[in-house]
């Protein structure tokens, strides 16, 4: 049977075993937070990537609908009815005969 004395040297002597073995693997320890922190740095970069995406395809989807907004209104101001509104104050009319061809005749 252990005594009392005995059994406290067990207990500290398997505590400094302990930090032994953490000295002893100092490296790799280190290198395993390294491993983490660049786990961690790798997590955020894609999500802040993803926020800046997600908000570039906004950005598209609101040019998109802006390019076929004003070539709506382009296709709609170059029909033959609003040109002839649009030039009625210049006094031109549109030309309702066939133009005649002029020839030389040389």
């Amino acid at each position: 049977m252990k005594t009392k004395s005995q059994h406290k040297k067990t207990t500290t002597s398997t505590r400094f075993k302990g930090i032994e073995w953490l000295f002893m693997n100092l490296p790799f320890v280190c290198y395993l937070a390294l491993l983490i922190g660049v786990y961690i740095y790798s997590a955020h970069s894609v999500e802040g990537n993803l926020r800046k995406i997600e908000a570039l395809k906004a950005e598209v989807n609101d040019t998109k609908w802006r390019y076929m907004d004003i070539k709506k209104d382009i296709m709609y101001g170059s029909t033959q009815s609003q040109i002839e509104q649009k030039v009625a104050e210049l006094d031109l009319k549109p030309i309702r005969n066939a133009p005649i061809k002029i020839s030389d005749k040389n």
